[in-house]
């Protein structure tokens, strides 16, 4: 008798652990999907190879969570069971991905600004990693979109990208203006600090501007930026995204330091 209450407790507590696999295993497959459609939202592209990276990591975890979990039998990655979990979870991660890319591509709220009705919620959550706060980010989309409006060129160029949800586009498309329109002030009030995100969309910047010039001849350019990137990190962001920064010593010294490190 005393032995098989062992053996029941031995087989109860496997089937606790395979159930627990299965969760974890789902668990995750969640939260891939939601961190892929916002990390690849964030830097502008669906084949980001970090993102793709980290995705594969996670699948190929998940299925191995779930495939021991469910399989009877020892799970191996080399069997051919491996090809029907990896269908299970690559189906769940798709469809949580396109769930919460649907969820970010309705309007959700409005606001009214310089006469225009524009939908703010894909600002909103696409600012995520940038402003941790959610009122903090209302705030910041609200004074970019007022920026925009004010100037009457800009107005009638994006009125109806703005007014079509597409504002998010409209700000990835203005990025090198941030100083000159003052949406960079309106980060600087939001409280932000140095996010991943924030040190690739300057990296991109940059790349952006030095594409096709002299400069690239004589310079690798990778290298340039990202020297810049590590030698602005240094300094606190508010420093550097403060108007004027760019003349300063402090800057101009950063600048010249990695132009003769990146010298081909």
């Amino acid at each position: 008798m005393e032995l098989f209450s062992l053996l029941l407790q031995g087989k109860t507590s496997t089937i606790t652990l395979k159930r627990f696999k299965i969760a974890i295993g789902f668990f995750l497959l969640l939260g891939a999907g939601g961190e892929y459609i916002e990390g690849s939202t964030q830097v502008g592209s669906w084949i980001n190879p970090g993102i793709i990276t980290g995705v594969v990591l996670v699948l190929l975890l998940s299925t191995w969570l779930i495939g021991s979990g469910f399989s009877k039998d020892r799970f191996a990655f080399k069997s051919l069971i491996l090809l029907r979990y990896f269908a299970i979870s690559f189906g769940v991660f798709v469809l949580v991905a396109v769930f919460n890319l649907l969820a970010k591509a309705s309007p959700g709220q409005y606001v009214d600004i310089n006469g225009l009705r524009i939908p703010i919620k894909r600002c909103v959550d696409g600012n995520r990693r940038i402003i941790p706060d959610e009122k903090s980010r209302e705030a910041y989309c609200v004074c970019a979109f007022e920026k925009i409006t004010n100037n009457p060129e800009l107005k009638e160029k994006y009125k109806a990208r703005l007014e079509d949800n597409k504002a998010t586009e409209v700000l990835q498309e203005l990025e090198s203006q941030f100083g000159t329109l003052g949406i960079r002030d309106c980060l600087l009030s939001s409280g932000i600090n140095w996010t991943a995100p924030i040190a690739d969309a300057m990296i991109r910047n940059w790349k952006k501007e030095l594409t096709g010039t002299e400069f690239e001849q004589t310079n690798d350019v990778n290298k340039y930026c990202d020297c810049l990137i590590g030698e602005y990190q240094k300094f606190p962001l508010r420093e550097v995204a403060a108007e004027g920064f760019g003349e300063s010593a402090a800057s101009i010294r950063v600048v010249q330091a990695c132009a003769e490190a990146s010298r081909k």
